[in-house]
This record gives structure tokens, C-alpha cells and sequence, in this order.
């Protein structure tokens, strides 16, 4: 008969405690294990096993569960309750149904109501209100109603009054779990530390009830707090007994909490039960990878690429390790390649198409280097300055590798007209450099470079300015800006030669021997020049 659990040696409380909280997978295991022992009501564990399966759609053998306990004990009436549950959206005589079941002792007996109005929750919840002020009728004070009505004001979205709910459910037994639960539950994310009070509460009124560990781990980890997230899961997690699922979770909460020692060490022991978890696998990769194992880490993502048939499991961080790693390793137009995955998985991750950018550079794909900065400057919504100057050195070091390097090699004019555009596409980010900071002598510096290389060498005139502009910037601190102040003080140097200035030229190369001594270029230049001021 319903409520006749002192009757058994043992009750079902612990995996009535995990279902209320969508805890299923313990739950299951607990009522297996109670099935299995005979010592607790065979009836109540069956309609929970029949609610367990039919919240995750398994209808087939939820049908077999309530019937198990209707055999067991047909007064039970919670598992025709369930029966009836399956096919509820199909029969317009539901009502009718229901209502056999409340009659007699069952008139009386809120759980009879509230089971009906759970029945109806996920196909309407005006039904299930309805039975839910029934049950409220017979039992005025009972927190498992308010807690029904707190779970269908948040089926309908009103979070801030099912949270109420769960509130008054408290006030009416301050030890009800469920409702400490719920309420937590509710506040997540919206409230993380509402949560994680009412969590504690919780944890302090019973130690042992796990479960609030588990959600506390995961308000933790969703506010971003790893480190603590990784503690709390340790109370709910057992390393010998716990299923896949949740040591996957415990090493990827270590992972992100830093501590890699730690993660590694329960990856490689938990991998010999299931040596091809996909979440173990990547979680392998990111570690050697983080360790600077780079060979094993590609090893292992090779191996989880290879491993997954749906790519669908894979995630948009694996891309992107799988890339560095790949990186790591110098396959750098492989690496390219995958971050390109990686950023079509997931285009919020525009910091990535930096990374891309990278690698084609690495093997000199500049017009592909230059496609992905830009769309990064183009996607993002912090763009520095900087951006634009890397942006701009992809475009010199593409001209600049179109310009011969030999004397008397004449281009063609296609390459000619290729170098100038790249030239001047960098000129004109650096430009942009030196409008935002004038104070720094780079976008000058990086002007006098592109405008040289796009220069007539018999007649050069483009990249004087910029030099000068370089230098008197530098030169408010020589000894810091030694190797930039050597550059344009040679460039001035040659560009006076050439003009036949020679003690213009002159004063230039003594410059750089003040910088550098040793400076061999600077040295003969000083000791030839002379000669021609003499003449």
C-alpha cells in the first residue's frame, strides 16, 4: 500500500533524493541496487525507475517498470498513474482516468495529486497547476507542493517566482533538500552567490548529500571560479566507483582549475577503463601540449582526430590545439588548415584567425596571411593598434620578397604591380600607426622601409622624410633605439652618397660609430669619405 516504506528493512530516500534533482544516472543505480537486494517497496521502486526512463523518453521501458510495480502492488496507484502518463497527449480521456484514482484513502493523499500534476507538467501546464491546487487543498503546508509549483512556474519561464516557491517550501520543512536544491538551481546564473549560499546550507545541513557538491562544482564552474569547482566536485566524485561521465567532468574541472599534475594523473589512471573517451583523449592533448611535450601531443591529437567519426564530438578547442600542436611542430600550412576549421566552428573565436594568419606567413602564403588579419581587424571587437602594424609587416615582407635581391634582375611588370600594392597597402597601415602614436618611432621607421623598397634606386626620394621623422624620435633616447637609429642613420649615410654630398653622408656614419664602434661598414665609410671631401 502507498506509504507502507516501514514495512522494508531499508527505503528508496537516497535515489528518490538524486531523481528529484535530475540526478538520473545515480538515481538508476541506486534503484537497481534496491531492486536487486528485495529490501526496500519493490512498488515505489519501480514507479521511480518508470519516472526516471520517462523523463529521458525511453517509453518502452518505463511501460515495463510500472507494470512490474502494479504487479507488485496494485494499490500502489502511482505506477497506473505512470501508465497513463505515456500515452497522456492521445487521450482525451485522461481526466476521466484520474480521477478513479482519487478516491477513498487516495482523496486524502497529496502524492496522488501531485503525481497527476506531474504527468501533465510536460504537456500542459495549466492542467498541472490545476491539480496542483488540489494537492494544495488537501495539504495546505506541504513543501513537495509548493516545490510542484515552484517546478511548474519555472517550466514557464517565471524563474523569480518559482524560486519564491522553492522558498516557502523551505519554510515549511527547513530541511527539505529538494527545495535547497532547486532554489540554487534557479539562481545558477543569474545569482551565482545566492547559489552557492543556499548550496552551503545545504552541505551543512547533511555532509553526506553529495549531490549539492556536484552543483555547487558546476555554479563554480560556470562563474569561472575552476579552482573551486575542482574541490567541490572531489566530494561528489569517487575515482574507483563513479561512471565515465563524471570523472571525465572531475579531470576537465582539474584541467581548467591548473592543476595538470593532477588532471594527467587522473586521465592515465581512468583511461584504462575506457581507453578511447573522447573527453580523456583531449584532455591528454591539452596537457602534454601545456607541458611542452609537443611529439606526444600531436601523437594524441592525431589520434583523437582520427578516432572520432562524428565530428560533431569534437569541439572547437581540440581544433585549436590540434593546430598549435601541429604548429609546435613545424607543419605550419598544416596548422593553418585547422585553425581554419577551428574558426568555422565557432566564429566568435575571431582572436584565432590571428593564430591562422601566423602560420601562413610562416610559409611565406602572404596573400592568405593578409586574408585572415583582416578579417580579424575586420570581426573584432578590440582591435589594438598593434594588429595594424603586424598587418602592415605581412604587407612589406610580401613586397619585399618580390623585390630583387641581385643587381640587374629586372621584374616584370606584373610583379612590379604586385609588390607596389603590397608595398603600399603597408605604407598606409603604418601611416595609420603613426596617426594613432606620433610618440613612437615605428609606423616612421616601418614608412621609410616600404616607401625604400618601392623607391626608384637611381633616383630615390620617397623614404627620406619618414627616416628623419624615425630618428628624431629615436634619438630622445640613442641608447634604447641603438638598432633602429643604426638603420636610418645608414640609410641617410647611403642616400647623401648618393647625392655626392659626402660630409652629409659622413656625419651619418660617425653617428652609428658613437652607437657601435665595432660598426665595420660605419668604420671604412669614415676612413674612405674623407678623401672625397678633399678632392
Amino acid at each position: 500500500m502507498m506509504g507502507a516504506t516501514s514495512l522494508f528493512a531499508e527505503d528508496n530516500g537516497k535515489a528518490i533524493d538524486y531523481y528529484k534533482v535530475g540526478m538520473y544516472g545515480e538515481a538508476k543505480k541506486e534503484l537497481l541496487a534496491n531492486l536487486q537486494s528485495g529490501k526496500t517497496d519493490k512498488a515505489e521502486v519501480c514507479y521511480y525507475l518508470g519516472e526516471l526512463y520517462s523523463a529521458q523518453n525511453m517509453k518502452d521501458s518505463a511501460a515495463y517498470y510500472y507494470k512490474e510495480g502494479i504487479v507488485a502492488d496494485p494499490d500502489y496507484v502511482l505506477n497506473s498513474i505512470g501508465e497513463l502518463k505515456l500515452d497522456l497527449a492521445n487521450n482525451p480521456n485522461a481526466d476521466k482516468a484520474f480521477s478513479g484514482f482519487l478516491t477513498g484513502k487516495n482523496k486524502k493523499n497529496p502524492a496522488v495529486y501531485i503525481a497527476i500534476a506531474r504527468a501533465y507538467l510536460p504537456v500542459s501546464t495549466a492542467k498541472a497547476m490545476e491539480y496542483m491546487e488540489q494537492a494544495r487543498a488537501v495539504a495546505p503546508k506541504s513543501p513537495d507542493v509548493f516545490i510542484l509549483e515552484g517546478d511548474i512556474l519555472a517550466a514557464k519561464k517565471q524563474y523569480g517566482d518559482a524560486a519564491s516557491r522553492y522558498e516557502q517550501a523551505i519554510y515549511f520543512d527547513n530541511k527539505c533538500k529538494e527545495a535547497y536544491f532547486k532554489y540554487a538551481k534557479i539562481y545558477s546564473r543569474s545569482n551565482p552567490q545566492y547559489a552557492i549560499d543556499m548550496l552551503n546550507k545545504l552541505i551543512e545541513m547533511d555532509p553526506e548529500y553529495t549531490v549539492a557538491y556536484g552543483e555547487l562544482a558546476d555554479v563554480y564552474y560556470k562563474n569561472e571560479e575552476f579552482a573551486k569547482a575542482a574541490d567541490a566536485f572531489s566530494k561528489y566524485v569517487n575515482v574507483e566507483t563513479s561512471d565515465m561521465k563524471d570523472l571525465a567532468r572531475y579531470a576537465t574541472l582539474l584541467y581548467f582549475s591548473g592543476d595538470q599534475d593532477k588532471a594527467l594523473e587522473l586521465v592515465t589512471k581512468v583511461s584504462q577503463r575506457e581507453p578511447n573517451n573522447t573527453v580523456l583523449r583531449r584532455l591528454n592533448m591539452y596537457i602534454n601540449y601545456d607541458k611542452g611535450d609537443y611529439a606526444k601531443s600531436l601523437e594524441l591529437a592525431k589520434t583523437l582526430m582520427g578516432q572520432v567519426e562524428d565530428s560533431s564530438k569534437l569541439i572547437t578547442r581540440d581544433y585549436m590545439y590540434f593546430a598549435r600542436t601541429l604548429s609546435k611542430n613545424d607543419l605550419h600550412k598544416e596548422a593553418a588548415e585547422v585553425f581554419e576549421k577551428a574558426v568555422n566552428m565557432d566564429t566568435a573565436r575571431v582572436e584565432l584567425l590571428k593564430e591562422m594568419g601566423s602560420e601562413y606567413e610562416a610559409v611565406k602564403d602572404y596573400d592568405k596571411a593578409i586574408g585572415a588579419y583582416k578579417r580579424y581587424i575586420d570581426q573584432a571587437k578590440d582591435v589594438k593598434l598593434n594588429d595594424y602594424f603586424n598587418l602592415g609587416k605581412v604587407y612589406y615582407t610580401a613586397g619585399a620578397s618580390i623585390r630583387p635581391t641581385e643587381d640587374g634582375v629586372v621584374m616584370t611588370e606584373s610583379d612590379s604591380m604586385r609588390m607596389v600594392d603590397y608595398l603600399k597597402g603597408a605604407d598606409s597601415l603604418f601611416a595609420h600607426v603613426v596617426e594613432k602614436a606620433p610618440e613612437s618611432y615605428l609606423g616612421y621607421l616601418f614608412r621609410g622601409r616600404a616607401n625604400w623598397a618601392i623607391d626608384n634606386p637611381q633616383a630615390p626620394k620617397l623614404a627620406k622624410p619618414f627616416y628623419e621623422q624615425a630618428i628624431a624620435v629615436m634619438e630622445k633616447d640613442p641608447q634604447k633605439n641603438a638598432a633602429g637609429l643604426i638603420e636610418a642613420y645608414r640609410f641617410m649615410g647611403v642616400h647623401y652618397i648618393g647625392l655626392e654630398d659626402y660630409p652629409a653622408s659622413l656625419e651619418y656614419w660617425k653617428k652609428i660609430l658613437e652607437l657601435n664602434p665595432d660598426n665595420a661598414e660605419a668604420k671604412r665609410m669614415a676612413e674612405v669619405l674623407p678623401q672625397y671631401i678633399q678632392q
